[in-house]
């Protein structure tokens, strides 16, 4: 039908919006971890950035004390390998993610889904024991 693309694109922001209530609903229950002193954000972590193609990304994200964190990967995401679990997006385009909130990235990404996108990634993994 002439109005499946547009069907799927609510779709997928009714999902960002639905999981980033639950993780607001987590973050909130649990304030000693927003409470609790964090290292800087650079120590022991690997940066680097990935030029994500036009389309979904098929990824979750939700907010954090450090910012944007990856929190669940689809196994159709064009990211799938690259980025883990607890990845934080620290840069979209050149401009600094790191005080944004979810729902503020998911509608940025969303903005420039129909082009291709430069997301700079922050990763602990392989550096923490969490």
């Amino acid at each position: 039908s002439p109005t499946s693309q547009m069907t799927s694109f609510e779709d997928f922001l009714n999902y960002v919006s639905k999981s980033e209530s639950e993780s607001s609903v987590a973050i909130r229950s649990q304030p000693q971890k927003i409470r609790s002193p964090t290292p800087p954000m650079t120590s022991n972590g690997q940066k680097f950035d990935f030029y994500a193609p036009r389309g979904l990304l098929g990824i979750v994200i939700e907010s954090s004390p450090r910012g944007p964190m990856v929190q669940s990967i689809s196994h159709k995401s064009p990211l799938l390998g690259i980025i883990e679990h607890g990845d934080y997006i620290i840069g979209l385009d050149d401009l600094n993610t790191k005080g944004m909130t979810s729902p503020q990235l998911s509608r940025l990404m969303a903005q420039r889904s129909m082009q291709q996108r430069k997301i700079t990634f922050l990763s602990f993994a392989g550096t923490k024991k969490s």
